[in-house]
């Protein structure tokens, strides 16, 4: 699952233009952190994933289509 995850939320920010910095800032969140995430390397809670989903524009439940 980690790794669907990972895949999912690079996707998403590859295809809104944002690099690992940029999604970082908007997130809130350590730049190094989102590269561990992106590789599938640990487990994200809720709320993590949706500061990334808020920073990308999207809601969770529309990150969470076709899964």
């Amino acid at each position: 699952m980690n790794d669907k995850v990972a895949q999912r939320i690079k996707q998403l920010r590859l295809k809104a233009g944002v690099s690992q910095e940029g999604l970082s800032h908007l997130a809130e969140l350590d730049r190094k952190y989102i590269g561990i995430i992106e590789k599938g390397n640990t487990n994200i809670s809720i709320q993590v994933l949706s500061q990334i989903c808020e920073a990308l524009d999207i809601s969770l439940s529309e990150f969470f289509k076709g899964f």
